[in-house]
């Protein structure tokens, strides 16, 4: 636990330019690199073994190929040496040779001609004999000494008879060049064998070279026997009887010279295809796939590296800005970081500093001005408790001349208007008394109606009301002086312009865990765009010109609830004015609660 102490302090102790340093080269930059390398690695022997694996199926393509034209040449090999009618043909015995040419005329001539034309990998098919009566031409020959000499019939003998594939190079004809036989003795029948007969079938070279040169951008195919000489290759090379290994250089790398054999079967055993890989075309497709990590890896280093610079410069930017100021700060100077701070955490630490600052600095202003505060506050004070004084004075004189009066009128027997002082000398005692700010709805509602009854008197016939109060509304307590002046406002913007019975119905009661409180005029009303203005106006702190009782009960709901308490004004034009309020239950006091809470009336007030 000391040991992780220690080093986290130790990590506390680098500066901040370091540590981005840090962040970005072991973060950033060598597991960039990291990854890179090890792609362009691990990329490098894919393309290997992919394109060993495709000259591995190049070569065993070709050498299925191959094995299939020479097992087609074997298969017509074994199909004319079951032909007992040739045998007979050719080991017989001519008179003359005009005998042995109405037999080839006859028969012999198409008997080997329609292989040559049913199968185009064969190029020519031809049987030589030592029978002396025929004639050599077409399709059949006499083994003389040249024919005994030539390469074809020497290797077929050096491998001792039965079937066999030889190369050789073939100088005779009217096309001399490299020939590939299948050669084998048609001795299939006892009886028929007083000459020797030898069938040779030539492959079609051509097609042969075609397969090996398929693969000669990527891949030299080289045809070499049993043993272990080159035949042929795709890049036309002519040699003859020279190993294969003169062709092969010695320092190959692994994987460059690849061999497949062409057929386990006798006739065919020992050839094989040697294919020699251009490694240029390896080495090229390595190359390209290292450009292109490379600039994969510069995108992937530069791109990130702009962005982190970006970021820390921000970051590193405004936190020195930050430290620079704070400095100012021990040195008593406050002043504010002017730059364009941002919405992120060292923004909003930015902007709390210039709070703070502000703060400080209208601290120190205070404090140097306290002393000259106070003195003038003491002066303030002695004046006010002169007004005071001198206030008090004045609404005993009028209340003395209100009780004066209610004492003429009652000796004179004015019965109404002794109601109607009676009920102005309560409202101005109550008005002067301010001590609580929240009273319970039916002492306000019990001032209303005082209010409504000297309105009464004013009005006479053309003016009524109705009070209705829920008992469980009556005892919540609300702020003093919210009914009376929307009371007042009906009376004298709804009712004062209209000629019938004008009617005012005062409703209080408990809805869904809220009191409602409403105040119903059947007035002149407003119109849509009148109504509209008023509610802006009285939401609005611009001067009002009438309904300052409305805004008022506004402003003290605001004061006291929040967004808790919701207000309400409706009108129709000749129909009347609704205006009303609602506070919820749980933002009430009850006369219980302010018994056991003695400080609630202030502590709502402050709410």
């Amino acid at each position: 636990m000391r040991r992780n102490r220690f080093l986290f302090h130790k990590v506390n102790d680098i500066p901040l330019t370091y540590k981005f340093l840090l962040i970005y080269i072991l973060c950033v930059l060598i597991p960039i690199m990291s990854i890179n390398i090890f792609f362009f690695i691990q990329n490098s022997a894919n393309i290997r073994i992919r394109e060993e694996d495709n000259l591995r199926k190049s070569i065993e393509r070709a050498s299925v190929e191959l094995q299939s034209m020479v097992d087609e040449s074997v298969a017509v090999s074994h199909a004319i040496a079951g032909d007992q009618s040739l045998y007979e043909a050719i080991d017989r015995t001519y008179e003359s040779p005009v005998s042995f040419y109405e037999t080839y005329d006859s028969f012999l001539r198409s008997k080997l001609k329609r292989y040559m034309s049913a199968y185009p990998n064969i190029l020519e098919v031809g049987v030589y004999t030592d029978n002396p009566t025929i004639e050599s031409g077409g399709s059949y020959f006499v083994i003389d000494r040249n024919v005994r000499n030539s390469p074809w019939l020497n290797r077929h003998e050096q491998l001792r008879g039965g079937m066999t594939t030889v190369a050789y190079f073939d100088n005779s004809g009217i096309a001399p060049g490299k020939r590939i036989s299948v050669v084998s003795e048609l001795d299939g029948f006892p009886g028929l064998d007083t000459y020797r007969k030898v069938l040779r079938i030539d492959l079609n070279v051509n097609k042969i070279y075609g397969i090996l040169n398929r693969e000669i951008g990527s891949l030299q195919l080289l045809l070499v026997d049993s043993q272990n000489r080159l035949v042929a290759s795709g890049d036309g090379m002519q040699e003859q009887n020279a190993p294969i290994s003169a062709y092969i250089p010695p320092a190959s790398a692994p994987g460059t010279v690849l061999e497949k054999t062409i057929g386990n079967e006798n006739y065919i055993k020992g050839w094989k295809l040697v294919g020699m890989a251009d490694t240029r075309r390896i080495d090229s497709m390595i190359s390209d796939a290292k450009r292109s990590i490379l600039l994969l890896a510069a995108i992937s280093t530069v791109l990130p590296s702009l962005l982190i610079f970006v970021i820390l410069r921000s970051y590193h930017y405004r936190v020195k800005k930050l430290s620079r100021h704070m400095e100012k700060v021990r040195n008593e100077k406050f002043d504010l970081i002017e730059l364009q701070e941002g919405r992120d955490e060292i923004g909003g630490l930015i902007r709390t500093f210039n709070l703070m600052t502000g703060k400080i600095n209208a601290l120190f202003n205070d404090v140097y001005k306290l002393e000259i505060r106070q003195k003038n506050l003491e002066l303030e004070r002695i004046r006010a408790e002169m007004n005071m004084l001198q206030s008090q004075m004045n609404p005993h004189f009028l209340f003395n001349t209100l009780n004066a009066l209610l004492v003429v009128c009652a000796k004179k027997g004015y019965t109404d208007a002794m109601g109607m002082i009676q009920n102005l000398s309560l409202l101005l005692r109550r008005l002067m008394s301010w001590s609580d700010d929240l009273v319970p709805v039916q002492e306000e509602l019990h001032f209303t109606e005082m209010y409504l009854q000297i309105e009464k008197f004013r009005f006479g016939d053309r003016f009524d009301y109705t009070i209705e109060l829920d008992p469980e509304a009556s005892g919540c307590r609300i702020p003093k002086m919210s009914i009376q002046p929307l009371v007042e406002n009906a009376c004298k913007h709804g009712l004062q312009s209209i000629q019938a019975n004008g009617l005012i119905r005062i409703k209080a009661n408990i809805v869904d865990r809220k009191l409602s409180v409403t105040v119903v005029d059947n007035g002149i009303g407003m119109e849509v765009e009148q109504l509209r203005g008023l509610i802006e106006a009285v939401r609005s702190d611009r001067e009002m010109q009438g309904h300052v009782g409305i805004r008022n009960v506004y402003r003290r709901l605001e004061l006291f609830y929040h967004e808790s308490a919701g207000f309400r004004l409706e009108s129709e034009p000749s129909l009347g004015t609704t205006v009303g309020f609602t506070i919820p239950l749980h933002r009430l006091h009850t006369p219980e609660e302010d018994n056991a809470n003695p400080n609630a009336n202030r502590a709502s007030a402050l709410r």
